[in-house]
């Protein structure tokens, strides 16, 4: 009788908390205010980047923040992009040519010299900057 009893009360608990309600909230982080339709994104895993393929052939890349970092055009078939093992590479899909087309991206830091110690031509092509104390 006791487990009959502890049975009815197992499956009356159960009906009681299956009919509970979930709530969901939610709020916009971010908008990221593109200049054109776009078709695709990507996030690669370390997420540094979000990009965001366009309906006018650009590669749109975003900052974390929000912020546009570049803008790359591509092949007007590529319709869907997908993010590579690394955060500099992309594989742009074009579905109706048959073609994917693997992206290498070279992110360029530049770093300001100015007033650091210098020798030589300041309009030099190349600077070479070398960090000597790490204290």
């Amino acid at each position: 009788m006791k487990i009959k009893h502890c049975l009815i009360l197992l499956v009356v608990w159960l009906a009681a908390v299956s009919m509970a309600q979930a709530e969901v909230d939610a709020r916009v982080v971010r908008t990221l205010q593109l200049k054109a339709t776009p078709l695709d994104l990507v996030i690669p895993a370390n997420g540094r980047y979000i990009y965001v393929l366009t309906a006018n052939a650009e590669l749109q890349i975003f900052k974390t923040n929000g912020e546009l970092h570049d803008t790359l055009p591509v092949d007007p078939g590529v319709n869907r992009i997908q993010a590579g093992s690394r955060e500099d590479r992309l594989y742009l899909i074009n579905s109706a040519g048959n073609r994917i087309q693997e992206l290498d991206l070279v992110f360029i830091h530049e770093i300001p010299v100015d007033g650091s110690p210098t020798k030589g031509a300041l309009d030099a092509a190349v600077t070479v900057v070398v960090f000597t104390d790490f204290q």
